[in-house]
Formats: C-alpha cells, sequence, structure tokens
C-alpha cells in the first residue's frame, strides 16, 4: 500500500489508485482474523485489475484501429493530391520542354543570322583593312623613299663635317704630339744626365772606396811580407849557425878519428857520417825586387 498525503487513508496501488480508509482497530483486526478475509480481498483486487487491463486493451485497440483508418484517409488523399501534383509536374515539364525547344530555334535562327552577319562584317572589314594597308604602304614608300634623300644628303654633309674634323684633329693631334715628344725628349735627356752623372758619382765614389780597400789590403800585405822577411832572416841566421855548427862537429869528429885511429886514412868522418848537401841560400824577397828592378 502507498500512504496518501493526508496520512489518514492509504492507495491501494499505482494502477487503481484506489483510496483505502484507515486500517481498523485492534478489536476489528481481531474479528477480521477469526473470518480469514484476506484471501477474498486478494481476488477482488485481481479481478478488478484483470477488468482494468481488459478495458485499457480494448481502448487501445480501438485507438488503433481509429489511427488506421485515419492513415488510410489520408493516404488515399496523398496519393490523389500526389497524381494531381504529378500531372501537373508532367504539363508543366511539358511546357518547358516546348518552351526551352522554341528557344532553342530562335537561338539557332538568331545564331544563323549573326554568323552571316558576321561574315559579311569580316569580308567588308578585310576589303577595308587591305585598301587601308595598300594605301599606308604608298604612304610608307613614299615617305621611305623622302626619308631616304633626306638622309643621304645628311649623310653627305656629316661626312664633309666629319672629313674636316678629322683632318684639324689630325694636325692638332701631330702639333700635340710633337709637343709631347719634344716636352719628352727633353725630360728625359735631362734625366738620362741626372742620372749618368749620378751613376758616375757613384762610380768614382765606388772606385775610391775599393782602392782605399784595395790600399789597406796592400799595406797588410806589405805588412806580412815584412813579417815574413824578418822570420826568414832570422831563420836563415839560425840555418847559417846550424851549418857553421855542423861543420865544426864533422871537423871535431874527424880530429877525433886522426887521434885515435891514427893509421886510418883521412875523410873517415864523411864516410861515417850521413852524406850531407851543403845549404845554398836563397835570394829574399826584398833581394829579389831589387833584382826585379835592376
Amino acid at each position: 500500500m502507498i500512504r496518501s498525503p493526508d496520512l489518514d487513508s492509504f492507495v491501494c496501488c499505482a494502477v487503481c489508485s484506489k483510496i483505502i480508509p484507515p486500517p481498523p482497530s485492534n478489536a476489528t483486526f481481531d474479528r477480521i482474523r477469526e473470518y480469514k478475509p484476506f484471501r477474498t480481498r486478494y481476488y477482488t483486487h485481481r479481478d478488478i485489475l484483470e477488468i482494468g487491463a481488459d478495458i485499457q486493451q480494448e481502448q487501445h485497440e480501438k485507438k488503433e484501429a481509429e489511427i488506421q483508418e485515419r492513415i488510410e484517409k489520408m493516404k488515399a488523399e496523398l496519393w490523389s493530391q500526389e497524381e494531381v501534383r504529378k500531372a501537373k509536374a508532367e504539363m508543366q515539364q511539358y511546357m518547358e520542354d516546348e518552351q526551352k525547344r522554341e528557344v532553342e530555334a530562335a537561338e539557332q535562327r538568331m545564331a544563323h543570322r549573326l554568323q552571316r552577319a558576321l561574315m559579311e562584317c569580316a569580308r567588308e572589314k578585310m576589303q577595308a583593312v587591305a585598301k587601308a594597308r595598300k594605301q599606308e604602304r604608298e604612304a610608307a614608300l613614299k615617305e621611305a623613299a623622302r626619308q631616304h634623300r633626306k638622309h643621304l644628303e645628311q649623310l653627305k654633309e656629316e661626312n664633309m663635317l666629319a672629313e674636316e674634323l678629322y683632318r684639324k684633329s689630325i694636325e692638332q693631334l701631330n702639333k700635340e704630339k710633337c709637343h709631347e715628344i719634344n716636352t719628352a725628349l727633353s725630360i728625359t735627356q735631362k734625366e738620362n744626365q741626372i742620372e749618368t752623372e749620378k751613376q758616375l758619382k757613384e762610380a768614382e765614389t765606388l772606385h775610391l772606396d775599393e782602392l782605399e780597400k784595395v790600399m789597406v789590403t796592400l799595406k797588410a800585405a806589405e805588412e806580412q811580407v815584412k813579417t815574413l822577411v824578418q822570420k826568414l832572416e832570422k831563420m836563415t841566421d839560425w840555418k847559417d849557425s846550424l851549418e857553421t855548427e855542423i861543420q865544426a862537429t864533422r871537423q871535431a869528429f874527424q880530429k877525433y878519428i886522426d887521434a885515435t885511429f891514427p893509421n886510418l886514412s883521412p875523410g873517415q868522418a864523411d864516410f861515417i857520417l850521413p852524406f850531407r848537401k851543403a845549404f845554398k841560400q836563397k835570394d829574399t824577397p826584398e833581394e829579389a825586387e831589387d833584382s826585379d828592378g835592376m
């Protein structure tokens, strides 16, 4: 059961929405328990539900039949309207096709006329263009001949003027070149003279430097020769003294042999001692120079 909003009664269920009064008192419940009325009440409620369901199903079927009937009527009406609409559409299409064919025929006739007019215009245009070109060609030839004659006259005048200018330019150029050559020649001569004097001065300076170097070298050589001459003189004196000493030694040795071995023949010292050439003194550099000077 569902309690109603007034809290004093109850609703049987959501299907029948039957209002049930408040429950009885305890004494009433005792009497109900004695007679067991619950089963009767259950079956009564089920019968009510079945009857309600049958009524609802009948009403639903009736509504479905009415709806189906209305649908059939609407279909019939729609079919009739569709036939009318289709006929109108076919008629409209036929009219449009006829109108289109007439328009195409008119356009073809107009195009044919326009083509003939264009061909005529093109022919007239070609004739006019040919005539205009001929006139322009003749005028151009006349103008070209006139311009050619004028150009030849201008060329003659320009040629004469150019020859005169060329002659004057050549004369002026010759004068300028002669002046430049003379100027360059004088400058070159001056430069050569200055360069020659400079080279002569440099050569003289170089010659003096070399001469000074040669004199220094010669002086050093003379000093070296003097030193060598002095050494040679000392060596000559030493050799002379050595030769004198050797001769004295030989003579002393010969005297010793003569005194010790009187029976031996003279000259035993030269026989015993090694043979030695006598020293021959060479000329000194100063003596050689003196002899050359003589």
